[in-house]
This record gives structure tokens, sequence and C-alpha cells, in this order.
């Protein structure tokens, strides 16, 4: 009791990160195998499909009209209608949704104290995967709300729109698993949940995300794309775009299978420490019983809360996002422009 009793401290930014790659390394081939379960039966339906009926490529036209452009554009992601890589985004969005409750249960249970094993993290996440799969589904459709509200509603909409899809994207949708596999929410109970959590600590919140964002961006995308340039520098400009496709598809699995888990930990323990700091949840756990596991927490949940409209202060908290967004946006225009300029006069 004294181990859970230390583990169930507010923390820092720093000590987050630290337990949580502390949680990771203790736990490395468990949580790594709760991934691969589900990321490489998808990333092999996606490579399948890409080599049945690989993608066109993107080439830009400068004859073309806007709308050609963003077909062609759409068309080289996927979203034409290959069929093939709609089976494989599908699968992989359920399988990864499937993977996200695994390793948040097999979190939650170890930073308790317990240990699990890997097909046990899957078979105690019960309805769980299909609650936090329908909670994705209605996430995406709730942010083409937020767009829409974003470019149609005049003036508030336009302040606050582009801050609203950028914290729900952050901070809300990646609180959902830990809502809805520990507390045994639905899904859009569990959406709920994870808007009250991550509305206690706004900016805190906003900021730890950024920061794991940024450690994602530095982990995966970079050394991915690394990756790719070294083996066409080496091998030469022989490679067509499908090869070249199913190469990234094969590294971005292996650093996913890395990163992903170290990211859902970070995820977990930022909800344990926001419901510490706002909850008593320590206290709650601890007057339980000796043997507290992650059963405990679905008892130790309040009730949602039935204001979950933004308060006019969070209001002022998203346009104070939009307002970044709109002056990183432009200082980049000028410094590109800037640049441009300075080399044309070279």
């Amino acid at each position: 009791m004294t181990a859970l009793a230390n583990n169930l401290q507010p923390m820092s930014m720093a000590q987050l990160l630290d337990r949580a790659i502390r949680l990771y390394r203790n736990n490395f081939l468990l949580f790594i195998g709760i991934v691969a379960i589900a990321q490489i039966p998808a990333t092999a339906v996606n490579m399948i499909g890409l080599w049945l009926a690989p993608v066109p490529t993107f080439g830009f036209n400068p004859a073309a009209s806007i709308t050609d452009v963003w077909l062609e554009m759409f068309q080289s992601m996927g979203f034409g209608n290959n069929l093939w890589v709609w089976l494989g985004r599908i699968v992989t969005l359920l399988l990864v949704q499937l993977a996200t409750a695994a390793m948040t249960k097999a979190v939650a249970e170890n930073y308790l104290g317990h240990k699990i094993g890997l097909f046990d993290a899957y078979r105690k996440i019960g309805r769980s995967g299909l609650a936090l799969l329908a909670a994705t589904f209605i996430g995406i459709f709730f942010m083409i709300f937020l767009f829409i509200w974003w470019v149609i509603v005049p003036c508030l909409g336009w302040f606050t729109g582009l801050g609203m899809i950028f914290f729900f994207s952050l901070v809300v949708l990646p609180l959902v698993a830990p809502a809805i596999v520990l507390e045994k929410h639905t899904a859009i109970a569990g959406l709920q949940r994870a808007w009250d959590l991550a509305r206690r600590r706004f900016w805190w919140v906003v900021g730890f995300m950024l920061l794991l964002g940024l450690f994602g961006q530095l982990i995966v995308t970079g050394p991915a794309l690394l990756s790719v340039f070294l083996v066409q520098s080496t091998v030469g400009s022989g490679l067509d775009a499908t090869t070249t496709t199913l190469m990234q598809q094969v590294i971005g699995l292996l650093l996913n299978l890395i990163y992903l888990p170290l990211q859902l930990t970070c995820v977990t323990l930022l909800y344990f420490d926001v419901r510490v700091r706002t909850e008593g949840f320590d206290l709650a756990l601890l007057a339980l019983s000796e043997e507290a596991n992650a059963e405990s927490l679905v008892i130790t949940a309040p009730a949602l809360d039935k204001n979950a409209m933004p308060a006019w202060e969070e209001m002022g908290y998203f346009a104070l996002i939009t307002i970044a967004f709109v002056v990183l946006y432009v200082g980049l225009v000028l410094g590109i422009l800037l640049i441009g300029f300075g080399l044309g006069g070279l």
C-alpha cells in the first residue's frame, strides 16, 4: 500500500514523463506485445491493399484548377475510390482502438501494483473496445461540426472554432480511452467525462499534450522520413511510389511499436494525475481496501458533470488558441517571404 500511496501523488510534467518511461521500461515486452497484436495485422492489410491497388502519385500541375488539384491530392492520400485502402483504414481504426483499450487496462493495473498478462489485458476490456470505437466515430463527426461552427458562425465561431478543434483533438479524444475503459462509461458518456477531466487543468494539460506530441514527432516522424530518404539515396531513384509507400509502412510500424505504448502510458498517467489533483482519487482508492485495482476506478468515479457546455472563460481560452494559430501562420508566411526576398537579392 505504501508503493501505491507513493504512485498516487500529484506530479509535474517532468515527473509524469519520468514515471511513464519507467513504467514502460519495466513492462517493455508486455506493452509492445499488446500494440503489436493490433499494429502488425493492420499494417499487413494496408500493405496488401497498396500492393493490389496502388494509389496514384500526386503531381502538381500549374494549369489544373484548384478543384482538380485537391481531388488529386486526396486520391494520392488514399481517399479516392480505392476499396483496398479504405478497408485498410477501417481495419486499422478497429484494431488500434482495441489495442488502446488493452494498453489502458494494462497500464492502470501495473501502475496500481497488479501484474496482468498480454491476453488478459485484451480479455478484461470487455465491450470497452467497441465503446471506444463508437466514441471515435462520434468524435470525428463532432469535429466536423466544430469545423462548420468555425467556418459559418460569425465572430464567435471564427474566434473560437479553431481553438475548439485543437483542444478536442489534442486533449479530449486521448482521455476518452481511460474514461471508457477504466470507468466503464458508454461512448457518449466517455466523451463527456473526458471533456470534464480535460477542462479542469486547461493550460497544463494542453502544455503536456503538446510536449508529448513534439516528443512523438522526434521519435516517429523524423526517423521515418530520414530512413526513407537514406534508403532512396542508397538504392537510387529506381524505387517507384508504391515501393516507397510500402517502405514507409514498415518503418512506421517499427517506430509506432516503440512510441505508441509510451504515448498511451503517458495519457493514462495523466488521467490518474488529474483525478488525484481534482477529485481526491488517491484518498478514495486507499480507503477502499488493500486490494485496490483498476476495477476500483468504477467505484471511485464521480457522477458526470451536468453542465457540459463550455463556460465563457473557456470560450476565451479557445479564442486565445485561435489567435495564437493565426499569429504563428502569419509569422511563418512572413518568414518564408523574407527568406525568399533575401535569396532573390543574392
